[in-house]
């Protein structure tokens, strides 16, 4: 089913876009990534932006997220304008309300499973304290990683090193968590078990959730699905 603004009405939105346009380039080389955009994402549901390469779908994400900068229009994530907002106010902002999961992992190969997941806090200058320590078990035990705490990404399976992606993406309850092509560098099995882990993030912890992918199987485990062509929602 493809959402609209009209999607959102009778739900809490955690972010919208408002005639959002995006332009690389200038002149006969110039390229419109996204063609007037409007859309509202609903708080605690697992949405998927899907189209095929060139849609704009990855732009959006990167547009919503504060990763770039749209050529117009607006961006308003758990009630505040993105484009009010300073460079460094921005930092600040998507790190305390924007999780990232990507299909490359991040993980720092030199920390253990249960220091990447707490990373975020730390990097915020959050103390880890005995709630932190219970949140990031409680992730962990929810995503089947609990017993790999204790254990650095090489001795991890992919999944498992994705499944420690998204508690990581979680740790700081972030208003949105995005997550870009999860299941790129997965198998089948394993790519379905993320997406399970993906929805129950949002059915069981109230997250909202919205995975860029190309792929049907995997967008059929959203909620929702946003499809995407030459820069418009269709």
């Amino acid at each position: 089913m493809t959402t609209t603004t009209q999607q959102a009405t009778q739900e809490t939105v955690a972010a919208s876009a408002r005639n959002l346009t995006k332009t690389y380039g200038q002149g006969d080389t110039q390229v419109h990534a996204l063609r007037g955009i409007d859309l509202d994402l609903s708080r605690g549901r697992f949405a998927a932006i899907m189209g095929p390469s060139g849609s704009g779908k990855s732009t959006l994400m990167h547009c919503l997220a504060g990763l770039d900068q749209p050529s117009g229009g607006t961006v308003t994530v758990a009630g505040t304008d993105l484009g009010s907002l300073d460079d460094d106010t921005l930092t600040i902002f998507r790190r305390e309300h924007i999780g990232f999961v990507f299909q490359s992992f991040n993980l720092l190969p030199t920390l253990t499973a249960g220091e990447n997941i707490v990373l975020p806090l730390e990097l915020g200058d959050r103390r880890i304290d005995d709630a932190a320590r219970e949140r990031a078990h409680m992730l962990a035990d929810i995503l089947g990683v609990a017993d790999r705490l204790g254990h650095r990404p090489t001795e991890l399976s992919g999944g498992q090193q994705q499944r420690v992606a998204i508690a990581r993406a979680l740790i700081t309850q972030p208003d949105l968590l995005f997550a870009d092509e999860p299941t790129g560098n997965l198998d089948s099995t394993t790519s379905a078990e993320v997406l399970d882990h993906l929805r129950q993030s949002a059915r069981e912890l109230g997250q909202t959730v919205v995975m860029v992918t190309h792929e049907r199987d995997a967008a059929a485990y959203a909620d929702y699905v946003v499809t995407m062509q030459d820069g418009r929602i269709v």
